[in-house]
């Protein structure tokens, strides 16, 4: 069987079901190749900027039933049958061997709560993937997307005219010609590594181990706050939770449906067993409270254990094919990066793919490459400078402010209609951060770690949410915070407050 059309999208995951159904039904033909689905996909968690994101995807490409998916509120009310997990903002904390968790260290936080909403209505939300990736297809099925599952691509040949995929399914092998090839496989990277392109490693990040599952039963963590209860920018689990040891970081990551996710991410060196179920288990057994959050939990499961080699794609786009960010580079989930980075890479794609009727150019292909291969970059380097200080509290917690800084003022800007076309990711496209933070983690990669006062000189220019105010570690998302930025934006007072209020930013609700 030999079949045509303009695009084959490889993996059914929430990028290349999503970039289906916009391409459809802007009215390419389009084809959707999945091998099957995995029980558990890290990449839960969304962000203001993913959530921003797809919220102008859904207004660009005239997509209405995604809005209900960019806030938790909305969410809960047109779709209760589908699990989501409330994120209200970025929870951390800190642990020593062998000692209850104490709510300081050496004299600091033992905790950092940074608030990303005021309100449990415009929170964000993790994504139960299983779930949350069958809607997406659903959609594009509903869009009358063509879908193969289960199905393998075993060969690729990519020609003048597009590509030539051979495809196995169980009803036999088929053939499939296409303009142009979307790999959204992920870490797999399935079509460039079978067109001979392999990946850099890089130093900015540790070689790495995850270990993961879903669970039942685990606790929260919540009581570790109770006597700061009228200082809290919202219930502590009710976030991406952070747990942050000496071999790495823990993630917990709470559903609606009782189910959580949560997984350890460690230092390849410092792994004290090979297998999953041991080594969960011994690393648990160094953090007392931390071993407490689980003394009933039990998984779905059986944990996986998947190493994480720090590493880049230097070509990920070509003549007929192009690969979503989830697949150009292993970074590591400690900042919920990953979904943002995809969706900008669904956003690009589809807008060069309809423009040029799915064969665009060579150097509008060049420019994908050229945003994505720097945006992942730029990412890896903070990431790697935060690696570098996960066990001090003080320290992590004003390289920290980099990231925080920059997503709260690009996610204000886009609010109040700041930014024309298609955003870059944080602050990679403003040359005046850029600077700020290359110095600063350009010091940090060399050992050479900048004073306080030094971070928070650099920040104060696009700090619009009171992160250079010592908070005591509780940074709640607050209106006046804003108001009082608005030079840096820029927009006068009526502008921010019209935008709050657009926003649901000022729709009181209690925790």
């Amino acid at each position: 069987m030999n079949e045509r059309c303009d695009v084959a999208i490889l993996g059914a995951g929430f990028g290349g079901a999503l970039l289906a159904l916009i391409l459809r039904r802007q009215g390419l033909a389009v084809t959707l190749i999945e091998k099957g689905r995995p029980r558990f996909a890290i990449g839960e968690s969304s962000t203001p900027l993913a959530n921003l994101y797809l919220e102008q995807i859904a207004q660009a490409f005239d997509l209405p039933e995604l809005l209900p998916l960019t806030k938790y509120g909305r969410w809960k009310a047109a779709h209760p049958e589908l699990p989501v997990g409330k994120k209200r903002g970025f929870t951390f904390f800190w642990h020593r061997p062998g000692r209850a968790w104490t709510p300081r260290l050496d004299g600091h936080p033992a905790y950092l709560l940074v608030a990303a909403s005021p309100h449990d209505a415009i929170a964000d939300t993790h994504w139960y993937r299983p779930a949350f990736d069958a809607h997406l297809t659903a959609l594009a099925l509903r869009a009358d997307v063509r879908y193969l599952e289960p199905a393998m691509p075993v060969a690729a040949e990519v020609e003048a005219s597009g590509v030539h995929l051979r495809i196995e399914t169980p009803g036999g092998p088929c053939t499939l010609d296409a303009r142009f090839v979307v790999d959204a496989t992920g870490p797999a990277a399935w079509l460039a590594r079978h067109l001979g392109h392999h990946p850099e490693s890089h130093s900015y990040l540790p070689e790495r181990v995850a270990i993961f599952s879903h669970f039942r039963n685990v606790a929260r963590a919540d009581a570790w706050l109770d006597d700061w209860r009228d200082r809290w920018p919202y219930r502590p689990d009710d976030a991406a939770v952070h747990h942050l040891l000496e071999e790495g970081w823990a993630w917990v990551l709470h559903f609606d449906h009782g189910i959580t996710s949560a997984g350890l991410s460690l230092r390849a060196d410092r792994l004290p067993v090979r297998d999953p179920d041991s080594c969960w288990r011994h690393v648990l057994a160094r953090y007392p409270s931390l071993q407490a959050l689980f003394a009933r939990a039990t998984p779905l499961y059986p944990l996986r254990m998947v190493p994480e080699r720090p590493y880049l794609f230097r070509e990920v786009a070509g003549p007929g094919w192009a690969m979503l960010p989830s697949g150009a580079g292993i970074l590591d989930p400690l900042l919920s990066t990953g979904n943002p980075l995809t969706l900008l890479g669904v956003w690009r794609l589809a807008k060069l793919l309809l423009r040029y009727q799915a064969m665009p150019p060579a150097d509008a292909l060049q420019n994908y490459r050229r945003q994505t291969l720097h945006e992942l970059e730029q990412t890896a380097r903070l990431l790697g400078a935060l690696w570098r200080v996960l066990d001090r509290p003080d320290r992590f917690a004003q390289f920290s402010k980099l990231y925080f800084a920059a997503a709260s003022f690009r996610e204000t800007r886009i609010r109040l209609g700041k930014e024309t076309g298609i955003p870059g990711f944080l602050l990679t496209d403003h040359a005046d951060f850029c600077r700020v933070q290359d110095r600063l983690l350009s010091a940090a990669a060399q050992g050479n770690l900048p004073e306080p006062a030094e971070v928070y000189a650099a920040l104060e220019p696009f700090d619009v949410a009171g992160l250079c105010t010592d908070r005591d570690g509780f940074y709640p998302a607050r209106a006046e915070d804003v108001l009082n930025a608005c030079h840096k934006i820029p927009a006068s007072p009526e502008e921010v407050w019209a935008g709050l209020r657009r926003s649901g930013f000022l729709t009181p609700q209690p925790i």
